[in-house]
């Protein structure tokens, strides 16, 4: 069982969190005097509850929270599915609904918080990117390992293209980043750059073609896939600088690292 302040770990990022672990769960929520509870079946948000209210209005309803406690029952109790969206969407929602009720300026446009944009917009992406993990998790590799680097490839490209689309800093692009790192990890020097994105052209190449031991091959696999996700993280600390609350700057950094985690997993589960 775990529980916590909704201060301390928002709402959004628990419905997250819970969605990319594929847990099965409740999440009772306590505001005041009122009561919630959201449940999860592998991952997927089917039942929520608040009062006499259920399904995607009593999650609306609880998003608004921002304050109170939230206690984690794993493995909980059977429910009936009462959900028909999906909690990025829901979270989308939120975010809509926010910027058409916030407080309008002398302009008469609404007064939207930069860093909770910024937070929907990389939260939004992560969701995406989630189901390329999902992918690498399922499937067995039986062509030496490739497909499941370039998928590993793409996430991190997802990433870079995100950070150089926003930064003027040149040393952001990979043909900047890659010769620092080569210095510390050996394994990126078979990566390469092609039009401002990560190139594995050679590392697939070297993969292909490894006729050594297959746990060597595995090995190289794997030191391969850690080289893309130290990548990653670099580009993810990069995104830590474009907030200026620390409170939307630790969500980020919460749910980042709860992805980060799930990814390693899943190189991990892979057989090349």
């Amino acid at each position: 069982m775990v529980e916590g302040d909704l201060v301390d770990l928002t709402l959004p990022t628990l419905l997250q969190a819970l969605t990319k672990e594929h847990s099965t769960a409740m999440v009772r929520l306590q505001h005041g005097t009122d009561q919630g509870a959201l449940y999860f079946c592998e991952g997927a948000l089917i039942h929520a509850a608040r009062g006499e209210t259920i399904g995607d209005e009593a999650v609306l309803e609880l998003l608004g929270w921002s304050d109170g406690r939230f206690r984690i029952v794993r493995d909980a109790d059977q429910q009936p599915r009462t959900i028909t969206h999906r909690v990025s969407e829901f979270l989308s929602a939120g975010d809509q609904a926010h910027g058409v009720n916030g407080a309008a300026n002398g302009h008469g446009h609404a007064d939207v918080n930069p860093d909770e944009a910024l937070l929907t917009e990389l939260l939004t992406l992560l969701s995406r990117l989630e189901q390329d993990r999902v992918h690498l998790a399922e499937g067995h590799d039986d062509s030496g390992g490739v497909p499941a680097l370039l998928a590993v490839t793409t996430i991190v490209n997802s990433m870079v293209a995100f950070v150089t689309s926003r930064c003027t800093d040149l040393d952001v692009l990979p043909s900047r980043l890659l010769p620092r790192f080569a210095e510390t990890n050996p394994y990126t020097q078979l990566l390469g750059e092609d039009n401002e994105r990560i190139s594995i052209a050679t590392a697939a190449g070297v993969l292909k073609t490894w006729n050594t031991s297959r746990d060597d091959r595995q090995r190289l696999f794997q030191d391969l896939c850690r080289a893309l996700l130290d990548i990653l993280i670099v580009y993810c600390n990069t995104v830590n600088t474009f907030f200026h609350s620390s409170r939307e700057r630790e969500e980020w950094r919460a749910t980042f690292d709860v992805f980060v985690d799930g990814l390693w997993t899943a190189v991990q589960q892979v057989t090349a």
